[in-house]
């Protein structure tokens, strides 16, 4: 397994899941070495590398052996989020599209039942740590097109608040602060992963950026990035929080299809 952008750098890595009994190992080896990269206590790195599993077991099981051929592949993601206090997002996507709420409660499974509980111990451990776990529509990122389906994603708040002291050999988080160019490239940025998940946008000289079709609009600048949906919801975020930006357009966009699908 290789890492090549670490998430403090701003990286957004994406990992195609094996599709055979290594999944499951796989995806803990990615959270361990999130995990160390922030230095998380060994406690926070077993349980977060459990719910790793368990997410990409399901996406293997019950979500792309039951879909036709072609319909994407399971995938896992990663990235750092400021918004709310720093912490790391993981994200488990499968080629089924979600149709439901944000989040649904897990169903207990009866009690003679072997299995099915996968989605409590997820909510349990989750809520022990302080994150927050849910599903969404969206679409992949790896693959020659961007699948449609959905992501099963898990938050894990990062301890050091930023404002602290951190030790000279321990990952910095990014500025909350971009530098001043930054701000063009940052726009560049949002841009280029909403083309990738085939949204085209169209880039102003003010480093705004508006949807061919004008379902929403996005303005960056130096400190902060906002962006307000064609219903009239805005939201603004810290500048650095560009790939949360363009995870909420994607979620976005696909809960709108399927509301006009319905």
């Amino acid at each position: 397994m290789d890492i090549s952008t670490r998430l403090s750098d701003g990286g957004f890595p994406a990992w195609p899941l094996p599709l055979d009994a290594t999944c499951a190992e796989f995806a803990r080896s990615i959270a361990r070495a999130l995990c160390r990269e922030f230095r998380l206590p060994r406690d926070v790195t077993c349980d977060v590398t459990l719910i790793a599993s368990e997410l990409a077991t399901n996406a293997l099981l019950h979500a792309y052996r039951t879909t036709p051929s072609g319909g994407g592949r399971p995938e896992m993601w990663a990235y750092l989020r400021r918004h709310a206090g720093p912490e790391i997002v993981f994200k488990v996507f499968d080629p089924v599209v979600w149709k439901g709420p944000p989040r649904r409660p897990p169903q207990s499974p009866p009690t003679d039942s072997t299995g099915g509980r996968g989605l409590h111990l997820v909510d349990a451990l989750t809520a022990e740590h302080g994150g927050r776990w849910g599903v969404h529509p969206t679409r992949g990122r790896l693959g020659a097109s961007p699948a449609l389906g959905k992501a099963v994603f898990f938050t894990v708040p990062l301890p050091v608040p930023l404002a602290a002291p951190v030790p000279e050999r321990a990952p910095r988080l990014p500025p909350v602060r971009p530098r001043p160019w930054s701000r063009r490239r940052s726009a560049e940025r949002i841009q280029a992963l909403l083309a990738a998940r085939g949204l085209r946008a169209h880039l102003s000289c003010d480093g705004s950026l508006r949807q061919e079709r004008g379902a929403w609009q996005v303005w960056v600048r130096e400190e902060w990035i906002s962006y307000r949906l064609l219903d009239g919801e805005g939201v603004r975020l810290p500048a650095s929080d560009v790939i949360e930006v363009v995870e909420r357009i994607v979620r976005h966009t696909e809960e709108r299809a399927t509301v006009c699908s319905l």
